[in-house]
């Protein structure tokens, strides 16, 4: 199961897909004309073929999955039980991610079978809507804009909380490989940075990573969940910089007085931390 009841529903759906009659000779065929599968490829079941694609997805990388996506998209956007049917693997290959920006996109006050709701019926609009003009990675591209329309749904009445459309992420990388290289990750790396930027948390160009951006994210979250004033957020964020201690200490702050400062400062997010960790 890929999550809680919103996803464990999809899961349930799509057993149901894999076993209608003649449904993965279907897509089989659609990938063998698309150049995908070749001849000598042998039929198998909808869920085992959507295995094999994101197998060689990890080892021939975002090139793969672009072909294999962009075949099945080429159809979902048209009509009828195809298009249907082409447009719900397509969602299926898509639903770790969605999982992972349903927990991104949760706030306080917020449910996440609700959220999952709204993020799972904007990812289907997206992909039954693709441009397929469009360049760049589809993985990155459904992704960003669903993450754009979720979060404009979930946020209509609170414009400065809304996430606005970013250029396509080029070196995005395909579904199933490491988190870090995974294009969930890169599209909430870039909204995360813009986020972080607006708060004043982090510098003008600064990528945040390792220890101190999970930090930076943990404030994020934080001050939009309305549980940390946003100047403290950017007292503990100085804090955590490079070379923060050797500047605090120039500027006549004792090592004694340092340390206090960040025993304070743990013991302020520690529940914080607490909280968004329930959260995710």
């Amino acid at each position: 199961m890929t999550g809680p009841r919103v996803f464990e529903s999809l899961d349930a759906e799509w057993a149901l897909v894999c076993a209608g009659a003649g449904r993965a000779e279907m897509v089989l065929g659609w990938l063998r004309e698309g150049g995908v599968l070749f001849g000598d490829e042998r039929a198998r079941g909808l869920a085992e073929l959507l295995a094999e694609l994101e197998c060689r997805d990890r080892a021939q990388g975002r090139v793969h999955s672009d072909r294999w996506m962009r075949v099945l998209l080429e159809r979902a956007v048209g009509e009828g039980a195809g298009a249907q049917l082409a447009a719900r693997v397509v969602v299926q290959a898509m639903l770790p991610g969605a999982v992972r920006m349903t927990q991104r996109l949760l706030r306080a006050g917020r449910d996440f079978d609700e959220t999952g709701q709204v993020v799972v019926a904007c990812l289907y609009q997206v992909v039954r809507r693709y441009p397929l003009g469009r360049k760049g990675g589809v993985a990155a591209n459904l992704l960003l804009e669903t993450l754009h329309m979720a979060s404009r749904e979930l946020q209509a009445d609170t414009e400065t909380d809304a996430v606005p459309w970013h250029p396509v992420l080029e070196t995005a990388a395909v579904p199933g490989e490491p988190a870090a290289d995974d294009p969930t990750e890169a599209v909430w790396r870039t909204v995360l940075r813009r986020q972080a930027a607006e708060a004043g948390l982090i510098a003008a160009g600064e990528v945040p990573d390792g220890a101190r951006g999970e930090l930076v994210e943990l404030l994020v979250w934080a001050v939009a969940a309305g549980l940390l004033d946003g100047v403290r957020a950017r007292v503990i964020a100085d804090d955590s910089r490079a070379g923060a201690r050797e500047s605090a200490e120039r500027a006549g702050v004792s090592a004694v007085t340092w340390r206090q400062r960040r025993s304070r400062t743990v013991r302020q997010l520690r529940p914080i931390a607490d909280q968004w960790v329930q959260a995710a």
